[in-house]
């Protein structure tokens, strides 16, 4: 079955816009029931003036269902990059949501400023060098500083100022998928991409995953968001090449600069050498040491071991 490729952001928001299946893969992602969800803004994309890079990110508000069975209000982030992304962009966006003010109906139905606990998510269509995982979540635990011993904490002040992640690389999906997070990555599986990047061709669909699938066909039938998917497409092959020239630029320049210590070290090295010499060749002839010491601007400590 061919769909449109989810790392993409037009296909991506188009995906997450349903309400249902938002839910669905939020709760797959948190490990938590997701039981009301809004998205709170459309997406953001920013550019990256140097490199035309865009990030993709989508907030919701949400109500998540623990396992206890208490019901929390909180904001999720989600973040969605294809390519490298400098990490401080991130950290810029989480922060940005950190500042903005929510309000909601008190009694009075007045508009009062409400604060809730921030979970982000990071969809990667790229390798963390140094998280060698599929998926990895980051939760804060409570430690006591005096004895060490982690507690059973719960606290407004430590959820309102710390927060979980959860990262996802997808092109970090295994052969074997037996959890229900690696089959729903299979939507995401890069390695099936055809011809047209924008386009997956899955050669395996699990069963829990089969009406989102059909509902990622559905585009293909549509020309202007065919047409929206090739833009999308020409500017990453843009940033591809871009990349290249960036990268070979910067290559191309530190060879240059290690041929230049190196013909730096080689100039010391025959100087050193002619030093030795005319300081070998003057004591021969019995010249004093202080005209060596001024002729060659060595010690007398560094002449005396020559």
């Amino acid at each position: 079955m061919k769909i449109v490729n989810p790392l993409y952001d037009k296909a991506f928001k188009y995906l997450m816009q349903n309400e249902r299946f938002a839910k669905k893969i939020l709760s797959i992602i948190l490990d938590e029931t997701v039981e009301e969800l809004h998205l709170s803004q459309q997406e953001t994309v920013v550019a990256d003036e140097k490199r035309q890079l865009t990030l993709f990110r989508l907030d919701f508000k949400a109500i998540i269902k623990k396992p206890d069975g208490t019901r929390h209000k909180v904001l999720i982030e989600l973040q969605k990059s294809k390519y490298i992304t400098d990490i401080q962009r991130f950290r810029a966006y989480l922060g940005a949501n950190y500042l903005k003010p929510e309000y909601e109906k008190n009694k009075l139905n007045e508009d009062i400023k409400v604060s809730y606990p921030i979970i982000t998510i990071y969809i990667l269509g790229y390798n963390v060098i140094d998280i060698p995982y599929l998926a990895v979540s980051v939760n804060h635990n409570v430690i006591n500083s005096v004895n060490k011993k982690t507690l059973n904490l719960k606290s407004e002040f430590i959820e309102l100022l710390n927060h979980s992640s959860h990262i996802l690389q997808v092109t970090r999906l295994p052969e074997k998928r037996e959890s229900i997070l690696e089959k729903f990555l299979v939507l995401f599986n890069q390695a099936w991409c055809t011809e047209y990047k924008y386009i997956l061709d899955l050669q395996d669909i699990p069963d829990e995953f089969a009406e989102i699938a059909k509902y990622l066909q559905t585009p293909l039938s549509d020309d202007e968001f065919r047409r929206q998917l090739e833009a999308e497409d020409e500017i990453d092959t843009i940033f591809e090449r871009q990349e290249a020239k960036y990268i070979k630029q910067i290559e191309e320049a530190k060879q240059r600069e290690i041929e230049a210590k190196q013909r730096e070290e080689e100039a010391k090295q025959r100087e050193e050498e002619s030093r030795i010499k005319l300081v070998i060749k003057m004591k021969k002839y019995g010249e004093p040491i202080e005209d060596i010491i001024k002729e060659t601007g060595l010690s007398k400590e560094q002449i005396d071991k020559l």
